[in-house]
C-alpha cells in the first residue's frame, strides 16, 4: 500500500499568478472585491488559485464540508445565449460521464455576473508535487499505475468528445485514498474558444508538455494530448522533464529536434512506447488511447 507522502508536509495549495499569497484573508478580500461570487449554503473561506482567466476559492457549507467554487472572469453580459447554453452543456457533458478519475463537478450556474463551477475539494497535493518532492519514495509499479489510471482518465474524456489542452503533472491531483483525479477538464479553454475570447492557438499550455505541431500554433487534437501524457510519463519515471533549456526558443526547437530520451535499464520496456507517445510527426503516434494501453499493458 503506498504510504501518502502529503502526511509528512502541510497542505500546499498553488500561488497566485499574479503575486498574490493564498490563505491571507487581504488576498481574498482583495479577489472578492474584483471577482465576487456568492452561492447559497456555501461560505467562502480561502483562496486557493488566481489566474487572468479564473479564480478559485475554497467553501464550506452548514455541514463543514469543503468544496472548491472556480469563478471565470468573463463578464456574461454581452454574450449570446447560445454561449451560455454551450458553457452548461459542455459541464453537463463532464458530469454525465460519471467516471471516477475525473474531477466531481456539484453544480454549475451564474453568479454575479459570471460562471461559476462547485466542484470536489481535493487537499491531498498533486503529481507535480510528488515528482519533486519524494520521487524516491515511490515504487515503480505505483507510478505505472498512476500513468494508466491517468491515460484511462484522459481516454474517457476523449470518449465523449473533450478535449483537456493542459495536460500536466500539476493538473493530477489525488484523493484521500490515493486516487489520481484529472482536474480542470478543457471546459475553460472549450467554451473561450466557442465564444471568440480565443483562438486554438492562443489557448494557454505548459511549454514542458506542449507537442511541436501545438507550440507552432496548429489545434489540439488526440494526438497533441498523447504527446503530453508521453511528457508526463517520461517525467513520472525518471522524476526530469524530457527537455529543458534556458528559453523558451531553445525549448521548443529541443520538442521539435532533439532525440527522445532513454529511459532508465529499470523502466527499458516502456521505451517504444515512449518513443511512439513523442513521436515528433502527430501521424507517427498512437492513434487512440486504447492503442497507447494496449501497448502499455503489454510492455
Amino acid at each position: 500500500m503506498f504510504n501518502n507522502p502529503f502526511k509528512y508536509i502541510p497542505d500546499i495549495s498553488s500561488e497566485s499568478l499574479s503575486g498574490l499569497h493564498p490563505n491571507t484573508m487581504s488576498d481574498l478580500e482583495y479577489a472578492l472585491e474584483m471577482y465576487p461570487i456568492s452561492l447559497p449554503g456555501w461560505t467562502i473561506t480561502g483562496l486557493l488559485h488566481m489566474t487572468d482567466h479564473a479564480v478559485l476559492y475554497l467553501a464550506t457549507n452548514k455541514k463543514h464540508k469543503r468544496a472548491v467554487i472556480k469563478r471565470f472572469n468573463y463578464s456574461i453580459t454581452h454574450l449570446k445565449d447560445k454561449h451560455i447554453h454551450d458553457f452548461i452543456e459542455t459541464v453537463d457533458a463532464i458530469r454525465a460521464i460519471g467516471f471516477g478519475g475525473l474531477v466531481d463537478i456539484y453544480h454549475t450556474g451564474l453568479s454575479d455576473d459570471a460562471f461559476y463551477l462547485l466542484m470536489e475539494y481535493l487537499g491531498n497535493g498533486d503529481l507535480a508535487q510528488i515528482i519533486q518532492i519524494v520521487p524516491d519514495c515511490i515504487n515503480p509499479q505505483q507510478k505505472l499505475d498512476w500513468f494508466q489510471d491517468i491515460v484511462i482518465s484522459v481516454g474517457t474524456l476523449h470518449g465523449a468528445g473533450l478535449l483537456h489542452r493542459d495536460l500536466k503533472p500539476s493538473n493530477i491531483m489525488f484523493r484521500d485514498n490515493n486516487e489520481v483525479v484529472l482536474v480542470d477538464c478543457g471546459i475553460e479553454s472549450d467554451w473561450l474558444i466557442k465564444t471568440g475570447y480565443l483562438t486554438e492557438g492562443e489557448v494557454y499550455c505548459t511549454p514542458n508538455y506542449v507537442s511541436p505541431e501545438r507550440a507552432a500554433g496548429k489545434p489540439c487534437d488526440v494526438q497533441t494530448e498523447i504527446y503530453s501524457l508521453g511528457a508526463m510519463f517520461y517525467e513520472l519515471i525518471t522524476g526530469r522533464k524530457p527537455y529543458e533549456a534556458s528559453s523558451m526558443l531553445e525549448l521548443m526547437k529541443r520538442h521539435a529536434l532533439s532525440p527522445v530520451p532513454k529511459l532508465p535499464r529499470e523502466a527499458c520496456q516502456y521505451q517504444k512506447p515512449l518513443e511512439k507517445m513523442l513521436a515528433k510527426h502527430p501521424d507517427e503516434r498512437y492513434r487512440s488511447i486504447d492503442e497507447l494501453l494496449d501497448d502499455l499493458y503489454f510492455a
